[in-house]
């Protein structure tokens, strides 16, 4: 009696301390000038002047040794519109601002690519196929930028993505400042949350494919579940080595709304949630849950970083990939414990019932 009496209150104690957890929101955060983005404000630099890629960006000239191009919302530079930032990978994007602990400083320029954001394929890199010169319009660029949104979901700035004359792939590393002080490499084990707004493009929404893909990465750069959305707007999940799953829950192109991943590494589930602003209505709708504890179908491991993935080009029924726009990224991770196995779960109930069984008395 005793025995089971101490492996129920071995279980109990378990279950009741399933989960600590730690929230954050920076690194990506809100893509404000104090989480680490570069944006013009009146026709200026909030943070530092950057003598090597500003320089260029400003006169168009690769004497310097950079040979990026200069789309023409990408200023500082004279064709410039003054609400977009450079491309990300040209600049420590994430890696300064006082937000969330961080080390302050401001903006530095970085030979390109060697930051926290790295292109794969496309976007920056076919920009620089033509430098020094560019000769798209301000419809044809291929980038991610940090962008002064006059309508954000919080603060005054969000990040865009566009993929005009080519798809592009991006990796973004995940830092301790993302994970609220925990390095990323040690969340194998835990549960990974990430939610985040979204507002898509209504460019695209006569192709009905799959037009933005977010993977979650593992330490080997291996995608362990990826969430995105068709042209039109409505949200898809994929496994890893399986096909886009459409679900019926549609964004609007109007407002924000807000998609929530959890991914178990240590049961290897994932679970997807979402709260979809109509345009009808212009209200956002309640939390849905699309997956519950999903297995992934592999054996995951830490999560350390996100890929990007745009569609661009020539797309279906002659839609057009143009601004896609993210804001609020807030992690948690959370401690959990493996499901305990079915005798287990026997032995909790049996130690239930004898606990609440009538004693007989002496």
């Amino acid at each position: 009696m005793k025995i089971l009496e101490r492996r129920f209150c071995l279980y109990a104690c378990v279950i009741g301390a399933i989960f600590w957890s730690h929230d954050a929101h920076a690194y990506l955060g809100s893509f404000e000038e104090q989480d680490g983005y570069r944006v013009p404000m009146n026709g200026q630099i909030l943070s530092a002047y950057l003598a090597g890629d500003a320089q260029f960006y400003l006169n168009n000239n690769s004497a310097n040794g950079y040979t990026g191009v200069v789309p023409l919302g990408a200023y500082p530079n004279s064709l410039g519109d003054g609400t977009n930032g450079p491309d990300v990978t040209r600049y420590n994007a994430g890696q300064y601002g006082s937000n969330n602990s961080g080390p302050g400083g401001g903006a530095e320029d970085i030979t390109d690519g060697t930051g926290l954001w790295q292109v794969l394929s496309g976007g920056r890199l076919y920009e620089d196929a033509t430098a020094p010169y560019y000769y798209g319009s301000q419809y044809d660029r291929n980038q991610i930028v940090a962008y002064r949104n006059t309508m954000p979901h919080s603060g005054s700035q969000t990040l865009n993505l566009m993929a005009s004359d080519q798809s592009f792939s991006y990796r973004y590393s995940m830092d301790s400042r993302d994970y609220d002080g925990i390095t990323p490499s040690s969340t194998a084990g835990l549960q990974v949350q990430m939610s985040f707004w979204v507002k898509p493009s209504d460019w695209d929404d006569p192709d009905t494919g799959n037009m933005m893909g977010l993977s979650l990465l593992d330490a080997a750069n291996q995608p362990v579940f990826e969430v995105g959305y068709t042209g039109d707007n409505f949200l898809q999940y994929r496994m890893v080595g399986g096909t886009w799953q459409t679900t019926p829950y549609q964004m609007g192109t109007l407002g924000w709304s807000e998609i929530t991943v959890a991914l178990d590494t240590l049961n290897n589930t994932a679970t997807l949630g979402i709260s979809a602003y109509n345009d009808g209505s212009s209200l956002l709708g309640s939390s849905s849950s699309v997956l519950n504890n999903q297995s992934l179908g592999l054996v995951s491991g830490a999560i350390t970083g996100l890929q990007w993935d745009l569609r661009g080009g020539a797309l279906d029924n002659g839609a057009v990939s143009y601004i896609q726009s993210f804001e609020d990224f807030n992690f948690a991770i959370t401690s959990v414990i493996p499901v305990p196995e079915p005798g287990g779960v026997l032995l909790l109930i049996l130690g239930a019932a004898l606990l609440h069984a009538p004693r007989r008395r002496a």
